[in-house]
């Protein structure tokens, strides 16, 4: 039996693929070395920030408004909460480069983004202590995404509507032929005429010549009252401090607030770096700095989660089409921001199986970005 599209890597975008190529009427399947939901990829730790004026640059905008849609969508099939509303407050220096570019997308594509000085602030939310100099970004439209539930949530649908599905199955190889591809597994081979390989963390295994670096991260759930949550108006929040230093964090739910910060890590080359919360000694502290001078009010450290970004090195997403192999779409590298996008991202990979150019423009992502 041959497939119209095989996905390898069924997390957060080959989930979103399985269901929209499937729901589309395409014979799918949808292959994991675990069963997803799953802690051994960057998906994950029950949420996921959703903003839409995007501080990594206006060529997301387009995608995360799609998303966004998307994700209506999904939450009016699912029983449980996958998006809500809390708004995203981006806290940073007036200078900072990430602001000026929430901003200038917020100007671009008609955003409704409130700006706030300190003062306002710290009016606004007394929890929050922000230096003079400090200024606040306000989106009332984003919010919080419940990724676990997602991915369960599209596994389901996708199974429903007759999809596939392969879990705890590695992928050995991938073979390209005239008429389509066949991956080998333990189970035997699977032949299809098309190809997603939405692999994150170790996706060079089968393409070494990525230029992707995986990084270990870390997040936390700190001791937060009801002032930090959203029965409160306490929104979801991005922070820079002045030394450089990114954090993002949710309101609390069951008195305990999740914060964790974007950059630093430590890079990784095996599963087997990639050790549990606490084995290095600043998992647990970094994120000391910026709650005792951002949010002073917020307890100690109750539990933490270790993930992984797969960085490319311009922390830009890969999605292109394999050199040479038009039939194997490639959409990997999402840097650690990719969650939000999963949901479109799943439907341009089930356009892709369907023979559908996409609407977007996608040569920011192309691999060609790192020729030369």
């Amino acid at each position: 039996m041959k497939y119209d599209l095989i996905i390898i890597g069924s997390g957060s975008v080959g989930s979103a693929a399985g269901y929209y190529a499937t729901q589309a009427g395409l014979n799918v399947l949808m292959i994991d070395a675990h069963l997803p939901p799953h802690s051994d990829g960057s998906h994950h730790g029950d949420t996921r920030l959703i903003r839409h004026a995007y501080g990594e640059g206006e060529r997301y905008v387009p995608l995360v408004l799609r998303a966004q849609t998307l994700w209506d969508e999904l939450s009016a099939l699912s029983e449980d909460p996958i998006f809500e509303r809390t708004g995203v407050v981006n806290l940073g220096p007036a200078n900072s480069e990430f602001l000026a570019n929430v901003e200038q997308s917020a100007r671009q594509y008609h955003l409704d983004v409130e700006r706030l000085e300190a003062s306002a602030i710290m009016k606004r939310w007394p929890e929050i202590v922000v230096p003079t100099d400090y200024i606040g970004l306000y989106e009332a439209n984003s919010g919080v995404l419940h990724c676990e539930t997602a991915i369960k949530t599209w596994v389901a649908l996708a199974e429903q509507a007759g999809c596939a599905q392969l879990f705890n199955c590695p992928v050995e190889t991938i073979t390209h032929h005239a008429d389509g591809v066949t991956v080998q597994t333990p189970e035997g081979p699977f032949t299809a005429s098309r190809l997603l390989i939405s692999a994150g963390t170790w996706v060079t295994k089968f393409l070494p010549d990525l230029p992707i670096q995986p990084v270990r991260k870390v997040f936390s759930w700190f001791q937060a009252d009801g002032r930090y949550s959203t029965q409160n108006k306490f929104p979801a929040f991005t922070g820079e401090l002045p030394n450089g230093d990114q954090f993002y964090g949710f309101p609390s739910e069951k008195d305990a607030l999740k914060i964790g910060k974007h950059n630093g890590g430590q890079n990784i080359h095996s599963p087997e770096e990639r050790k549990p919360f606490g084995a290095y000694p600043s998992d647990g502290s970094e994120a000391f700095n910026f709650l005792r001078n951002v949010l002073p009010g917020i307890g100690g450290l109750l539990h933490g989660a270790a993930c992984t970004y797969d960085n490319t090195p311009d922390e830009d997403f890969i999605i292109d089409t394999l050199p040479g192999h038009d039939n194997t779409l490639l959409i990997t590298g999402l840097s650690g921001h990719g969650f939000k996008f999963a949901s479109v991202l799943g439907e341009i990979a089930a356009q892709f199986a369907q023979g559908i150019a996409p609407t977007f423009d996608l040569t920011p992502f192309s691999l060609s970005r790192f020729r030369g």
